[in-house]
């Protein structure tokens, strides 16, 4: 198998079950996990945003794909945001998939 410079597995399948953030701002920050084409998607629970936090808030997920992205993104016109961290946990659960 191939191996990508970072040093994972190129093509196999990941399980992501939570994705945590640093963030401020003002308003909802709305979340996705989108699959290779965005042929699947899941929508997490929204990030409610404050000017200040001490915590770094962890939304839950249950997405398994070979690629994943992670769309953010607001709805309102006023609503601003600044992410410093982002984490995504995910685990390696097949070396690829089923034929």
């Amino acid at each position: 198998m191939a191996r990508s410079k970072a040093g994972s597995i190129i093509g196999t399948i990941q399980h992501c079950n939570g994705v945590r953030m640093r963030l401020t701002g003002a308003g909802s920050l709305q979340m996705r996990l989108l699959s290779l084409d965005a042929i699947d998607a899941q929508t997490l629970v929204p990030f409610t945003m404050s000017a200040t936090t001490q915590r770094e808030p962890t939304r839950l997920a249950n997405f398994k794909s070979q690629r994943m992205q992670l769309e953010v993104k607001t709805t309102i016109i006023d609503e601003t945001f600044r992410i410093s961290k982002i984490i995504i946990f995910s685990k390696s659960v097949e070396s690829e998939f089923p034929g």
